[in-house]
Order: C-alpha cells, then structure tokens, then sequence
C-alpha cells in the first residue's frame, strides 16, 4: 500500500478492533522460572502450561528485560490478533493469537502450541521465541541457562576474497586461539551452537571451514577453524554494531566495510564506492535501531558527502522523515513495526538521488539530529513535547555545517511522496467530532476508487500487481450496482494515473478525493490489497476516518465477513481518501498478496466477484438502512 492509501504501516491493516477471543487457554500457571543469561539472573513470573508447552507472557518484566538484552522488542496490544517481535538483525519474528504457524522474517514455522491471550496479555511459545531470538533454554544442574547460539555463519566471496559473516544470540568477540600459515581458530567464548562439521570452500584463498563447541552449558565456547591457502592474509574480525562479526580472508582490508548493516534479505552488497566531494552519489549503507538512554537511536550510515532535509507533522499525525540528498540505497528498503517511542520505520528510495527515511512516532516525541561524517543519528525520546521545529537541512561527510539539527520551526509542507502518511498542513487535530450532516447533490451516484493505478503498481507478489487487482475489482462492482439502477463513477477505469504520471501523493490522492466531492456522490469506496513484510498476516479490515463513515463500514464489514478470508474489522485510521471525501467513505483492504491463502483467493477470479458482490450488497443495505431526506429509496 503506497501513496492511494497514504499510510506507512502496512501491518495496521492486519489489526482488528475487536477483542480476540482466546482458543487456547492455558492449563495451569506455572511456578516462576529462573534462568542465567549472560552471566545475569533472569526471574520469569509470568509463565504458564498450555498446548503442551511452556508458555511466556510478553509483559513478563524479565521477558522484557531478556528482549533489551538482545536488542529486540515486542509489539501487542490487547485485543490485537498479532503479536510481533524485532530483533536486531533486524528481522521481524510475527505470530498470530490461535495459531501455530509464525514467520521468523521470510521463513514459516510451526510452534508446539498456539499463541493465547489471558488476563490482556499474551502468551507465546517460549521455546520458539528463544529460537527465534538465536537463544536456547538448557540445564546446568539445577541451574537453568539461556544460552546465545552462533546460529549462523554465511560464506561469501566478493572480489578475490572471503568473508564470513557469523551471527549469534549475543554480541560476538572472536578471540585468536589458535594460528599459522595455513590455518586460524577463532573462539567465541560463551556462545553455543547446533553447527558443526566441516564445509569446503574452495575460493578466495580459504579451503575449508570446520566448526566445533564444548564446555557447560553454562560457559560454553564455539570454535570456528578457517584452513588457508598460503599467502593467504586474515583480517582483524571487525563487528557489524549488532549481534554479527565478519571474518575476511584475501583481497586485502576495505576499511568500514563490515561495519555496513543491511536489512535481512537484502542481496549482496556491492562494494560502497569512495566519495570525492560531487564526483557521485553517496551510499545509505544501512539504517539500524538500538534502545539509548532516553527513548530510541535510528543510525543512518552514509558512505561519502551528502546533505538532507528533515521535516516533521504536527500532532496527532507525528510523522517525522529525513531525506538524504544525492544518495542511493544500498540494500533492498527496509519497513519495521518497532515500539514506542516508535511505532515503525520505512527506508526506501524515493527518486534515484534521493533516500527517505520515514518514522511514525508514538506521540509528539523530542526528535535530535547529530551529523557527523560517518552518517546521521536520530534521537527519538519518550517525553511528550510541546510544539518543535518543523523542518530543517543538514550535510553529512567529510564537511558537516553546525548546528544544523537546530533549524528554525516552520510548517511543514505536505509529504508529497507515495507511500508515506500525511494530511495537509492546515489539519491540527484528527478526533471523531459531530456529524457533518452531509446532503449528497447526486443521491444516485457511487464513486469507487481501483486504490494504485500507472505508475504506481502498489504491491505486486508473484508477479501480481494490486493495481490490476484494485481494478478488475472496481469494474466488477461497477456493473453490479449498474445492474441495480445506480449510477457508478470510477476514479480511474484504466492502468493509469488519476492526477498525472509520476505525481505526488497530494496530487494523486486530492484527484481521487475531488472525483466524489465534485460530483457531490452518494458514498466513496477504495479498494485495495493488502502486504506485510512475511507471510503471516492475512485478513479483510476495512478503514474509516470520520464519524459518517461508521455505518456504511460495519454494514461493509458484515458483508465481507463471508468472503473466505478472517475478518480483521472496522479499524479508524487517518488514510487521506477516507479523511478528505465529504461524504461517508471506507477503505476495503480485501486480503494480504503477502499471505499464501490470502494470494489464492486475490488471484480466483470468483472469489474477486464475491467480494463485489458483498460490497454491492452493503451499498444497497445502507441506502435503505440510511435514506438522504427527501429522495425515493434506493
């Protein structure tokens, strides 16, 4: 969902506004448990038996403590259908109340039992969530330890060396133990492992990698031995600032480069070039995020000379996004849920010179920005402020201005680019107020928006783009509520943009909005398609922004409940097409490409006829439900 849409968090959609009800309540409680971590003694109190399994609720203060320990953060709130994890790969961990299956970024899983919720709170599988987190439970006695787990070391050649990229459930500090001409051993001293064996490499000068662990399980150690080719040079280990380390091997040192972060998925990256002032672009190397004193610290690393403009929105819209000029994204773009003082994170390139980082925050929270010539860092605390800076400039690199993060306040003009949440300058406030009372000059007519279109395909997964989705959608209600007697407009009938190729989200999303108001339409329906990050969500929710569109929605949630795919309900939320109509508006997002199930039913073309079916239905339910004064019934 990009610019039709106008919200950042994709994930919203996955979340309904209705309580879950639990199918899985736990057997019993449990006895607290207490476990080693780190040398640290961790009590576990909120714990519990269910489905076979140990089960730990996600308030649990030494869950939470576990979770700051590593790097990573839970997001649920109660009555949310998912609950969601961000390591500091970063990777997102999601799993879904009543079910066993859970995605660990792009990979599905099966748990010993389904998440439950009891006494608001939720319980997850205990077992899964160390896994996931790199981390195993074991016993030492009678001493239980969380023990870290070097649970990956990848192999990569990149010109005329070798380097290895060992990931593990804690911060790694390889030490030399062993080392010759033709060999080195490196231990990683506290951290376990399920690896072993030996893998021929055969490339870059290394021949073979063998790995081995012994000790307890409470002081564990992991052996890494690298066989070399003589000649054959090692690179001091150098630490990617996460839970990584990077071992190069041949082709001589490129200073830096293993302290790049790239998000999870990301193909291999090329090599940052050198910046020489102007003679090219610089490189946004990584964006991560690391819990700081205050609040949340967002490190955007730049490689080379650039500048940037950041600017912010008031209150209650609390959108706050840096753009780095004359730069280029290395990496596939990132989108994370993460928790307060955020609430998610989107990197992307917006043009081939430009990269935004866009963040959603939890409030009007106290932004800094401190240059440097290693990159930006973005300071997010956890006090609400009161009124800030609105925008400002800055450069990053070898020359950084002064004071820049310190720039006078103006108002910010609106985002003007897809994909981002914004609402025009003049909006202050975003609260249910009274009814507008709003008399439609054409009873008759329904407007339905086809969301995406041109040169904005929206989400496209298996080669199946929302746009050509939204409108075979479109015209398929179209003739339906032709076929009732109702007159029907379609903000676009083509592959094509409604305002202009290549145009703004203001520009495109007013051109939508201006087709229902000018014609002064009976009500307004956006369709869409769902996509999250991985495969677990999925679900119909459909969207409202202001009071008169709270009847149509729930007669257009009823409706679509039958469709086949979960009812995620009727969610309010500031999307400009639903904010801007005057008359009552709901956004439908029918179901999630990302999801299997849900992408079989997107692609069937019966199923996409069911949905207008439904949708047509509501309409007509509303009008006899709702009739405009002095008008014959629909």
């Amino acid at each position: 969902m990009s610019r039709s849409t106008a919200r950042t968090g994709r994930f919203a959609a996955a979340l309904s506004i209705a309580a879950w009800i639990s199918v899985a309540a736990p057997a019993r409680a449990d006895a607290p448990i207490v476990a080693l971590y780190q040398g640290t003694t961790i009590r576990f109190a909120h714990v519990a038996t269910g489905g076979g399994g140990l089960a730990i609720g996600v308030n649990d203060p030494g869950f939470q403590a576990l979770l700051h320990g590593t790097g990573a953060w839970v997001t649920w709130k109660p009555g949310e259908r998912y609950i969601l994890i961000t390591t500091s790969v970063p990777a997102v961990v999601s799993f879904a109340m009543g079910e066993r299956r859970y995605d660990v970024g792009p990979i599905t899983l099966e748990a010993s039992f389904a998440p439950f919720e009891r006494g608001k709170e939720a319980y997850l599988p205990f077992n899964e969530v160390l896994r996931a987190l790199d981390l195993v439970l074991r016993q030492d006695g009678q001493i239980k330890v969380i023990q870290p787990q070097l649970a990956a070391l990848d192999v990569r050649q990149e010109e005329g060396r070798v380097t290895l990229r060992a990931h593990g459930g804690a911060p790694l500090h390889p030490r030399i133990v062993r080392q010759s001409p033709n060999a080195i051993t490196y231990a990683f001293d506290g951290i376990g492992t399920t690896l072993g064996g030996t893998r021929q490499v055969g490339a870059g000068g290394v021949r073979s990698i063998a790995i081995s662990s012994s000790g307890s399980a409470r002081n564990p150690s992991t052996f890494v031995t690298v066989t070399l080719e003589p000649g054959t040079a090692p690179q001091p280990p150098q630490s990617t600032g996460t839970n990584e380390v990077v071992l190069a091997f041949g082709g001589g040192a490129q200073p830096g480069r293993a302290e790049q972060t790239f998000a999870e998925d990301s193909p291999s990256p090329e090599p940052a070039p050198t910046s020489t002032g102007t003679s090219g672009p610089a490189i946004v190397t990584g964006v991560t995020t690391a819990p700081a004193s205050d609040g949340v610290a967002v490190t955007i690393a730049i490689s080379g000379d650039a500048s940037y403009e950041w600017h912010r929105l008031r209150d209650p819209d609390n959108r706050f996004w840096v753009d780095v000029k004359n730069a280029q994204l290395q990496g596939a773009p990132i989108e994370q849920n993460l928790m307060t003082p955020l609430v998610s994170m989107r990197v992307r390139a917006i043009d081939p010179s430009t990269v935004r980082i866009a963040l959603t925050l939890d409030g009007q929270k106290p932004v800094t920005l401190t240059p440097s010539d290693a990159g930006l860092i973005v300071n997010v605390g956890v006090e609400d402020v009161g009124d800030v800076p609105r925008s400002g400039t800055g450069s990053v690199g070898s020359v950084v201005a002064a004071g820049e993060q310190n720039a006078a306040p103006v108002t910010p003009a609106p985002l003007d680019t897809s994909g981002e949440d914004y609402s025009s300058p003049e909006d202050t406030t975003w609260k249910f107020g009274p009814h507008s009372q709003y008399v439609p000059t054409n009873p008759r007519l329904i407007v339905i928006d086809p969301g995406h279109g041109g040169s904005d395909r929206g989400t496209i997964h298996g080669g199946v783009s929302e746009a050509d989705l939204t409108l075979d959608m479109a015209k398929r209600l179209r003739d339906l509520l032709i076929a009732r007697g109702w007159q029907v407009k379609l903000t676009r009938e083509a592959d094509v943009d409604v305002y202009a190729p290549n145009d703004s989200a203001h520009d495109e999303l007013q051109a939508r909005v201006d087709v229902a108001n000018k014609a002064g339409a009976r009500v307004f329906v956006s369709i869409h398609a769902n996509a999250f990050i991985n495969s677990g969500p999925y679900g119909t929710t459909t969207y409202i922004s202001k009071p008169d569109d709270v009847a149509l929605a729930r007669i257009v949630e009823r409706q679509l409940a039958a469709d086949g795919t979960k009812d995620d309900g009727v969610v309010k939320s500031h999307l400009y097409v639903t904010y801007h109509t005057r008359m009552p508006a709901v956004l439908v997002e029918t179901a999630f490409l990302s999801n299997p199930s849900d992408y079989a039913l997107l692609t069937s073309a019966a199923w996409r006829q069911k949905v207008a079916q439904e949708i047509a239905d509501a309409i007509g339910e509303y009008a006899r439900q709702y009739p405009v004064p002095n008008q014959p019934a629909q």
